[in-house]
């Protein structure tokens, strides 16, 4: 995919941001172009959202450090049992929230550029679920890149 000089700032901006902690130049390249090409702002911005939500809740569960707090009814603090439970079923639900989000976006991309995602991304096998966890992580940066330019502005 061509992309245009707004999209290759974009990306040289965001890579210097993160300090070149970015994993998927090329691909989230792809995805600010395919966002900026069909005009699908509010999709990509839900795309970031949850990206970002994802890589928190996903930390949470690496680390085992699951908060307990109180739960639906307000009732005492939930079992770490049962809050890791209700983060494991939050990260899944928002895991097929994104690879919807993700696939509504590339209905607009050339049938190679959409093959390619699909087989890397959302095929659901254990190695592109381990891709999309790295698109997830670079999206979450994006996020916070784009909430540092708002804060400056």
């Amino acid at each position: 995919m061509k992309l245009s000089q707004k999209t290759s700032d974009l990306v040289q901006e965001l890579d210097k941001f993160s300090g070149s902690k970015i994993k998927n130049i090329e691909d989230l390249s792809n995805l600010i172009e395919l966002a900026e090409q069909s005009q699908k702002y509010k999709l990509f911005y839900g795309i970031q959202f949850t990206a970002k939500y994802l890589n928190g809740l996903g930390k949470i569960l690496q680390t085992g450090a699951v908060p307990t707090g109180k739960n639906e009814n307000g009732n005492p603090p939930q079992s770490p049992e049962e809050a890791k439970e209700k983060i494991m079923k939050e990260y899944k639900d928002n895991l097929l929230k994104l690879t919807n989000y993700l696939k509504d976006l590339l209905t607009s991309a050339n049938e190679n550029t959409k093959a390619e995602f699909e087989s890397k991304y959302l095929s659901l096998s254990k190695p592109s679920l381990v891709n999309l966890t790295t698109l997830i992580y670079d999206l979450s940066w994006l996020k916070k890149f784009n909430n540092s330019k708002r804060n400056t502005d």
